[in-house]
């Protein structure tokens, strides 16, 4: 006889609560997604890199109009807690202090992704467009080029476009900023 295993899954809330209790370490990288604690890979110089020149890029043109956070939680559901690598979110007085942004917040959500492509494409983007986040950038890192996932559908994300070396793109929040896909994988 089979016996089926299952995973525990873990609530925001208790996400919080073990992080509270030490849990995790201080310089342990981790994050909620669907209900799984995961150890987050390693940053290397190029991934940063390329995560400051968009911090910079956006920051010179939408920083009265958005806030950019940089690889700082989000809240999508009670079971995942991300970290993207940079989202734009609605400015807010208290800077998302007392609740942090969820996907009615983030104008634009980055991810950059070199050795975490697959998983990032896989899980955390269709994750990202059951939540309701309109639009989402990839950074692959593998391939040299930018995917930019939109139109939410029922079975999410209706439209991805793959920008090249060469082209240019804008934010659907932000069309008139402009990005060339050389700034961006440098």
């Amino acid at each position: 006889m089979s016996v089926e295993m299952k995973r525990r899954l873990f609530t925001v809330q208790e996400y919080h609560l073990m992080s509270e209790a030490g849990v995790f370490s201080d310089r342990e990288r981790v994050e909620l997604i669907e209900g799984e604690i995961i150890q987050m890979a390693a940053i290397g110089r190029r991934h940063a890199a390329r995560v400051d020149r968009l911090a910079e890029f956006f920051g010179d043109r939408v920083r009265t109009r958005a806030i950019i956070r940089v690889q700082n939680p989000i809240s999508i559901g009670d079971r995942s807690e991300p970290q993207p690598d940079i989202t734009l979110v609605q400015r807010r007085a208290d800077f998302y202090e007392e609740s942090l942004p969820n996907s009615e917040n983030v104008l634009l959500l980055v991810e950059v992704a070199d050795s975490t492509v697959n998983y990032d494409r896989d899980v955390k983007i269709p994750n990202y467009a059951r939540s309701g986040i309109q639009e989402v950038w990839l950074v692959d890192l593998v391939e040299n080029c930018l995917e930019v996932y939109h139109q939410l559908g029922p079975n999410g994300y209706s439209l991805m476009l793959k920008f090249w070396r060469g082209q240019q793109v804008a934010p659907l929040a932000f069309p008139e900023f402009e990005v060339s896909v050389d700034f961006i994988l440098g």
